[in-house]
């Protein structure tokens, strides 16, 4: 029997492409690492021959891979527009979404492609900024859905949660060879107020009694990643999301463990517009598990 390509198994592929991370792929598609590995197996025995390189952090593309990366790209997406072709979409309106900033990047290049192909008729305007903003914001009425962060064991009414996509583990890091200079504050690069992220630390580092100081205070994360591989600041960022230019800092160097935290989709009060509500399926399609 003739072999076929599965479209999940090019939906995992694509993920690591964009990512350049075995993890953060599992993560984001809430697929096990296991799962997305093996994925990887069965499309390079497809395929002929190895589709990535690795090392302990990153992959980067063969010369197969980038060949299959913008095949399989054009295939998911004449997929993906067959699909949307069968049915004549309906809905329409605004949609106010609010998106954690680590993470807008990678929602928005997602959804928006199937958004505009397939519900030309509703309008999204996108915010981004810390979780304890957008939650404010979204309690508020003034977003309609919002994809956020937050500590694990927050309780979010269950008529206003849509999907927990899944736990992030906030580490510290800082460049490779950054030393700790025990006799100074720590120098800090902190993600903006309200931010989850930016409160663990800073709890943490109260409670053991270590002083610091913010050296670059952004709610953008480009601003904390040169400050972090240049060597100017400690950060917190998740795991998943650890540049090259990154180390851990453990817990015999000082740094204390950081709580769990969880991506979350949720709601804003009140009645959910069907704009809203097709914005919320599209976005949990693409955290399917």
């Amino acid at each position: 029997m003739q072999d076929t390509l599965d479209i999940e198994l090019l939906r995992t592929f694509q993920a690591i492409v964009r990512f350049n991370q075995f993890l953060a792929a599992s993560t984001w598609l809430n697929r096990s690492p296991s799962a997305v590995s093996l994925h990887v197996r069965r499309l390079e025995e497809l395929a002929g021959g190895r589709l990535f390189e690795r090392d302990n952090q990153t992959v980067s593309l063969t010369a197969l891979g980038r060949r299959f990366a913008l095949q399989s790209a054009e295939l998911l997406h004449v997929h993906d527009r067959m699909l949307a072709s069968f049915s004549e979409p309906s809905a329409s309106g605004r949609v106010r979404l609010g998106i954690s900033e680590e993470y807008a990047g990678a929602v928005l290049q997602c959804t928006l492609s199937a958004l505009s192909t397939r519900y030309p008729q509703i309008e999204l305007e996108v915010e981004t900024g810390a979780s304890g903003r957008l939650s404010l914001k979204l309690a508020r009425g003034h977003l309609d859905l919002a994809l956020v962060v937050e500590p694990v064991g927050v309780k979010t009414p269950s008529e206003r949660l849509v999907k927990k996509i899944g736990t992030t583990e906030p580490v510290w890091v800082a460049s490779h060879d950054y030393r700790v200079d025990t006799g100074k504050p720590l120098p800090l690069a902190l993600h903006g107020k309200g931010c989850p992220y930016r409160i663990a630390a800073v709890d943490a580092l109260t409670e053991q009694g270590q002083r610091w100081r913010a050296v670059v205070s952004s709610a953008g994360v480009s601003a904390l990643q040169a400050a972090i591989e240049a060597g100017l600041a400690v950060g917190i960022v998740d795991r998943a999301l650890i540049g090259p230019g990154m180390r851990v800092l453990e817990d015999e160097e000082g740094f204390p463990p950081l709580p769990l935290h969880e991506m979350k989709l949720i709601l804003a009060p009140g009645e959910t517009s069907e704009a809203c509500a097709v914005m919320a399926q599209l976005m949990c399609d693409h955290f399917h598990g």
